[in-house]
């Protein structure tokens, strides 16, 4: 009996369906079809997991489709994910408020589309449990819609890629919502990104991003920059206050780890400040890197390559840290240094032959191995290593990723 889960992929354009083929078919039956009519029509027999929907088709659009399914009580719990141009966005608002679970944009990026079908596959077994209790079924759907407030939080896809055009972002949080975000910044002399990792993960931790974000967000107003040296005290500080207004001390230990870190292009310098996180930069020809004017060497090198980890403090972003001055660090960069930014949802992830967690250097192995490749394509192949290191095992924390070349 064939085991594989079902993919029902409806696209007008024969191309798009023979690529989401291609990529899917190793793991999945992928069935498609060219119209509205078609999808439905097989429908009527058939039950798949998922369904991808383009939007725009000549004679019956993706929104009709889905309203179709959405009003077959047989068929409207299986997870839809729209297909949309950049134009479409007021068309993908109508498709979530009819029912779809979520949406990516063309020209589709494989494997933010293969996250997001785990993620329908996870929500609609956990759907599936629940939905015996109405109440825990509420629940989750306002979890669901929590996640898309979270996202929306979150920096624009494209305005990411335009601040750093090779780059990618690896995002799989533990459960429908996460503790992990980024946030980044641009002003005329410098590019800033941030990767944080609050305590904890689901809604706690979801809560704590929130807190963050509003907080990176007041801090930035006006046209202010963020400062590197700064940023991390002034977080603390305010974690602090807002966390710590009562007698419960419950909270006191709440707070995040993070990476930040200030380009400045025409310097050729990374300000660099890290709470229990650090950095990982990756250079071509071996040669050294200089961290506050001092050479550091290498921690791992390959025939071609050296990956450098510059260290952070020790101290988390919190009420321990309320008073404390994070180290902030100037490293030299060159045009086409990696860096790489990461929480430690990868290193704790359990899987391999042994059920160990994953090692800092099995990781960093790894980064150095596919180093041939452009940094755009280096995040498959990440992804697809963590998948085959994870196998049957539950995914242990949020995960978050960032590479950019400079």
């Amino acid at each position: 009996m064939d085991s594989k889960r079902t993919i029902l992929s409806v696209d007008d354009s024969p191309i798009n369906n023979k690529l989401i083929e291609a990529y899917f078919r190793r793991e999945y039956n992928v069935i498609s079809k060219e119209s509205g009519q078609q999808a439905l029509a097989w429908l009527e027999t058939n039950i798949p997991d998922v369904v991808l929907l383009d939007i725009m088709m000549p004679v019956m659009d993706g929104i009709e489709v889905l309203e179709r399914i959405q009003a077959n009580e047989r068929l409207r719990e299986i997870p839809v994910i729209m297909v949309t141009a950049k134009t479409e966005m007021e068309s993908i608002k109508a498709t979530l408020s009819l029912g779809a679970q979520d949406y990516v944009k063309k020209p589709i990026d494989f494997t933010e589309l293969q996250t997001k079908v785990l993620i329908a596959f996870q929500i609609n077994e956990q759907k599936q449990e629940i939905s015996k209790y109405k109440s825990y079924y509420d629940i989750h759907q306002g979890m669901i819609h929590a996640q898309r407030i979270q996202r929306s939080i979150l920096p624009d896809a494209e305005h990411f890629r335009r601040l750093y055009p090779k780059s990618f972002i690896i995002n799989l949080p533990k459960h429908v919502i996460g503790g992990d975000f980024y946030w980044i910044q641009q002003s005329y002399n410098k590019k800033s990104i941030g990767l944080f990792d609050c305590t904890g993960h689901g809604v706690p931790a979801a809560m704590l991003t929130i807190m963050g974000q509003m907080e990176l967000h007041t801090l930035s107003q006006n046209g202010n920059e963020v400062n590197a040296e700064q940023i991390f005290s002034l977080l603390s500080r305010k974690f602090s206050k807002v966390l710590n207004t009562s007698a419960d001390t419950y909270t006191q230990h709440d707070g995040m780890d993070g990476v930040f870190c200030s380009i400045y292009p025409q310097d050729n310098i990374l300000e660099f400040v890290g709470a229990k996180r650090a950095l990982v930069i990756i250079r071509e020809n071996n040669t050294q890197l200089i961290v506050d004017n001092l050479d550091t060497e290498a921690k791992l090198s390959s025939s071609t390559h050296s990956l450098f980890e510059v260290s952070g403090d020790r101290n988390s972003i919190g009420k321990e840290s309320e008073f404390v001055e994070f180290t902030t660090k100037k490293i030299k960069i060159h045009s086409g240094d990696r860096i790489f930014l990461y929480s430690d949802g990868i290193t704790d992830q359990l899987g391999g032959d042994q059920q160990k967690r994953l090692k800092r250097k099995q990781f960093y192995e790894k980064l150095l191995e596919i180093q041939g490749k452009s940094i755009n394509l280096q995040k498959s192949d990440i992804f697809n290593w963590l998948e085959k290191w994870k196998h049957s095992n539950e995914q242990t924390d949020d995960i978050l990723m960032i590479g950019i070349e400079i």
